[in-house]
């Protein structure tokens, strides 16, 4: 018969000690001389191969932990449970308050189906089940209303990053109970407020809390008043100039320039209907009666038609509720950035069909039922090539609802604020939908730089680096 293990002698283990002064020294040049070798001995393949099997162990290490947390949990009796955190934090070299931290955080994790299984076949990283617990810790849901949301998040997994994966656990979260998550809208509104406290080296914060759509506002006055590039001789960094602009616009120092926020609305919604939620950009989902009584201040509708798997298909001319029929919004001048490449072969459809839903975004009047009319025509897709080098304005409208972001994986930059990119070089490589990207200067310098951006048939952007490995990021949709 197999003899128990002995037990571990906890008390063996080293403890933690100041290295020597050439101890340390000996260490550094070591790690120097490794790091060196591999500068000049590892390719870009072998580095990131390294890199993904480093943070493949990580991600499976800590499935494991999580399991043998929970089964060291429930294999303890109940008067022993209560120092379980304590036995935790001695186990991982920690204190118990990281002890009781790391059970209540196993326990969460356990609960909610496929988390670990999806660590374990290597499709979720631990920062991407870290992302969706926090999500869910942010209201109060009944255990089947977390592990109803999990379940439809796994279902919608499509290689999104913790963050965008953290985006749609928010918004599954407000579908799995529109009354509550109503409840819950109406209360914090009641309690918005500002804060204010000190911070170090004679530093202080701000911090606001209210409704999206305020905050919403807020940004976009500040985006609309902060001139691009910094005046000559003006040393402040954007975020500098940015911070002194907000503080003169609430002291009176500096006048609003004229802005406009967005909120995406889908037509269903504008028509009184509550089963779709709309969207303000960045920060998250609105309910549908917030979202009309936005549509009743706006002053701006642009159409969106999708099809079935909310693929954008067309973009109309904005529209101004109190214009005459037949008359666009007029359209500010476009700047065309410098930089310049392609994207590859999605042929748009020539028209949408009649009973493809709208979205609508607008700028921050009521409704009458003729504009409802008016945007309920679906828009066609026209004029939607270049001669020359610069993108149209519709053209640019259309890339940028396509994208709605910047194309690079993971990267939120929206896609209003981005250049457009010819992906085949202008050209050889025409101004056109199939061959125009939306890349924030970032990562256009980066595609010029390291990488070669492909796009797949079903309109994901395929990022090759230097070794050969390719990242891949799904079209957004609506």
């Amino acid at each position: 018969m197999p003899t128990a293990a002995s037990p571990v002698d906890w008390s063996t283990r080293p403890g933690p000690s100041a290295m020597s002064p050439e101890k340390l020294a000996a260490f550094v040049d070591k790690a120097v001389a490794r790091t060196d070798g591999m500068l000049f001995t590892a390719t870009p393949t072998e580095e990131l191969d390294a890199i993904g099997r480093w943070q493949q162990i990580k991600d499976r290490a800590f499935a494991g932990l999580m399991r043998e947390i929970v089964a060291a949990y429930n294999r303890a009796g109940t008067e022993e449970r209560e120092f379980a955190a304590d036995e935790v934090g001695l186990a991982v070299g920690a204190a118990s308050t990281t002890g009781g931290n790391l059970v209540a955080q196993a326990l969460a994790v356990s609960a909610l189906p496929g988390l670990l299984e999806a660590v374990d076949a290597g499709q979720l990283t631990e920062r991407h089940v870290l992302a969706v617990v926090r999500e869910l810790d942010r209201v109060e849901l009944t255990l089947e209303q977390r592990q109803a949301v999990v379940l439809v998040m796994l279902a919608r997994y499509q290689g999104q990053t913790p963050g965008e994966l953290g985006a749609l656990v928010a918004r599954l979260i407000v579908q799995v109970d529109r009354a509550a998550a109503a409840a819950r809208d109406a209360k914090a509104t009641g309690e918005r407020k500002v804060w204010f406290s000190r911070d170090v080296d004679g530093q202080a914060l701000v911090l606001a809390r209210g409704p999206a759509a305020k905050i919403a506002a807020i940004r976009a006055s500040l985006e609309a008043t902060l001139p691009d590039e910094a005046e000559p001789g003006d040393e402040r960094s954007r975020d500098a100039r940015e911070f002194d602009l907000f503080v003169d616009l609430l002291t009176g120092g500096a006048e609003a320039g004229s802005w406009s926020a967005e909120v995406v609305v889908p037509f269903s919604v504008a028509q009184a209907g509550d089963v779709e939620l709309a969207d303000i950009p960045g920060l998250g989902p609105i309910l549908p009666s917030t979202a009309r009584d936005l549509l009743g201040q706006c002053d701006t509708i642009t159409q969106i038609a999708v099809d079935q798997d909310g693929k954008v298909i067309a973009v109309g001319d904005p529209i101004r509720p109190d214009s005459p029929p037949g008359r666009p919004a007029d359209e500010p001048p476009v700047e065309e950035p410098p930089v310049d490449e392609p994207p590859a072969s999605e042929p748009p459809a020539s028209e949408p069909p009649a009973d493809e839903p709208l979205v609508q975004r607008s700028g921050m009047t009521p409704l009458s039922p003729r504009v409802l009319r008016r945007i309920a025509s679906p828009p066609s897709m026209r004029d939607m090539a270049g001669s020359g080098y610069r993108f149209p304005p519709r053209l640019r409208r259309f890339l940028e609802e396509r994208d709605r972001t910047c194309v690079f994986p993971g990267c939120g930059r929206p896609a209003r604020k981005t250049d457009k990119d010819h992906r085949r070089p202008w050209p050889a490589g025409p101004t056109s939908a199939d061959n125009g990207d939306c890349l924030c200067r970032h990562h256009h310098r980066a595609k010029h730089t390291i990488f070669t951006v492909l796009r797949d048939t079903d309109g994901s952007y395929i990022w090759i680096t230097r070794g050969g490995w390719q990242f891949r990021r799904h079209p957004k949709g609506y």
